[in-house]
């Protein structure tokens, strides 16, 4: 997977301290019987549309069983409140996990396109086996109110709950494989080489990201509407339509798309990284980064940028000892990439150890958002949601509330937010990406607050006693949900200061050259060595 778009520059003069490594290579992409691309037939937007299709249909399928997923599991499948959104939230997590799965075989075997067409069929299958279920009676527990006859309702078991979770993970694991690559295969239709593509290459991405929207909001309206009226077995049909009519669109681009072929394990220049400097660690690393050892351009690999400039820095010194060089006298022997490495692959696996800890600062926060697919829902569910006599809002939908907002407060923040604080900060984005990490952190620490103390308030009004634990009975009004989220609360601003702690230390330590911090979070690491 292309995480970052182009590596970190420095300065010639400070040569103490970092080193220019320019790669040359050439660009290769295949058509669907695998012979060169036509730049005049082959990408552009024109392929990348059919991207966006399945992108939107996608997202729809995937949302309106996400993010209803805790209702059906309540009120057809019996599990307590709790036990619900652990489904829900191992659910979500397991999507993103297989996401290393899905980039995996796309670029060590399958390329993008292959892996998205097998496993949007496995996502498909998932989705029909969960409409399947939600339709025979035989497959689910007896119908039983769970807010009024909890402790009576039989929980899934057995047969019916292993239906079940065969259904949801195929679901997870198709929809975990495809998501990767979905973007990934449309970035590839743009040759960067081209400006005119380049340019249109930001384009695609706006667009990627207005599809994503749509879909999201459509999924929490329309379809999780057909699911509270129609039935969940209809609206996890209408979620296999959705994914049907996305690998329709996929199939139809096949004639146009630019393919780029696999090139071999993602994580084999990181190990050899690692192996090299072990087995280098009795070596003397020069205080000159000229000496350390640079592969000449044409020995760089085929999925090389065209042109990358990477540096060398001074932090994690001791990965330095996989590109020394051992001083025995032949220059002509060529030597495994296991016991030495070119300075850009070191710098390559330097610059993700360094984000680690920024990207591990976004666990909690995560956490915090999972709280909209679980207990949100459950909240709307227990709200007077009517508008008139007969028409009310599905719980569910209240999660395109933040949808809705972002439609309309990306264009605003693009449009005057950038250009009000370019001129003061003089950075081209307005602030820089660890400020925006940093300002989102901080927001989300106060949503929780205000989410506790409204929730305290729903207790006051609607409860009488409070006993057991936090969320030990299937009704909110007994719960203690507050307590909940007056601990996420603390976690977050925990996680705040945290946040500031490596975002301190990543800027002093990853400014050693005159490389930026902006440059390295916002670069793709994709260079001869064929780190991503």
């Amino acid at each position: 997977m292309e995480m970052m778009e182009a590596a970190a520059r420095g300065d010639n003069n400070n040569n103490n301290s970092c080193e220019d490594v320019i790669i040359t290579t050439t660009t290769t992409s295949v058509d669907w019987r695998g012979r060169p691309s036509n730049p005049i037939k082959h990408g552009g937007m024109k392929a990348a549309a059919f991207v966006l299709g399945l992108q939107g249909f996608e997202i729809m399928g995937i949302a309106a069983v996400g993010n209803n997923l805790i209702t059906y599991v309540i009120n057809e499948m019996h599990f307590s409140l709790s036990e619900s959104a652990n489904i829900v939230t191992n659910f979500i997590g397991t999507i993103f996990i297989l996401s290393l799965l899905g980039g995996y075989l796309s670029d060590s075997y399958l390329a993008s396109f292959w892996t998205i067409l097998i496993f949007g069929f496995i996502e498909l299958s998932g989705f029909i086996l969960l409409s399947v279920q939600a339709h025979l009676p035989q497959l689910k527990p007896p119908k039983c109110n769970m807010l009024t006859d909890g402790d009576k309702c039989v929980e899934a078991k057995g047969f019916k709950a292993l239906i079940f979770f065969v259904a949801l993970y195929l679901v997870a694991l198709g929809s975990g494989c495809v998501k990767p690559n979905m973007i990934a295969h449309g970035g590839d239709q743009f040759n960067q080489e081209n400006p005119k593509q380049s340019k249109q290459l930001s384009r695609y991405f706006n667009a990627a990201y207005f599809a994503f929207s749509m879909g999201e909001l459509i999924a929490l309206t329309i379809l999780v509407y057909v699911q509270t009226h129609s039935g969940m077995d209809v609206g996890f049909g209408v979620s296999a339509a959705a994914m049907a009519l996305g690998l329709i669109c996929l199939v139809c681009g096949t004639l146009f798309y630019r393919n780029k072929p696999p090139q071999g394990s993602i994580f084999t220049p990181i190990a050899q990284v690692m192996v090299a400097a072990f087995l280098n660690r009795k070596l003397v690393s020069p205080s000159d980064a000229h000496m350390l050892h640079k592969a000449h351009p044409t020995k760089a690999l085929p999925n090389a940028n065209p042109t990358i400039n990477l540096l060398h820095t001074n932090r994690f010194r001791f990965l330095d000892k996989a590109c020394t060089k051992m001083q025995d006298g032949n220059t002509t022997k060529e030597i495994s990439r296991w016991r030495l490495c070119t300075v850009t692959q070191v710098e390559q696996v330097k610059i993700l150890i360094s984000v680690l800890p920024i990207f591990a600062c976004t666990i909690i926060f995560n956490t915090i958002l999972a709280q909209l697919q679980t207990f949100s829902v459950q909240q709307g569910s227990t709200m007077n949601t009517k508008l008139t006599k007969n028409f009310h809002i599905p719980p569910a939908s209240l999660q395109s509330i933040p949808y809705i907002m972002l439609i309309f407060i990306v264009p605003l923040y693009d449009t005057f937010f950038v250009p009000f604080a370019r001129k003061f900060t003089g950075h081209e984005s307005g602030i820089t990406p660890l400020q925006r990490i940093g300002v989102g952190l901080f927001f989300a620490t106060f949503s929780m607050v205000s989410a506790a103390l409204m929730e305290n308030k729903l207790n006051k009004i609607t409860s009488s006693h409070h006993g057991g634990g936090w969320l030990s009975d299937n009704n909110l009004n007994k719960d203690r949900l507050d307590l909940f989220y007056w601990l996420l609360a603390i976690l977050s601003l925990l996680n705040f200061f945290n946040y500031l702690f490596w975002a301190k230390w990543y800027s002093k330590n990853g400014s050693s050259s005159s490389a930026t911090t902006n440059q390295e979070l916002n670069s793709k690491v994709v260079g001869e060595d064929g780190i991503v």
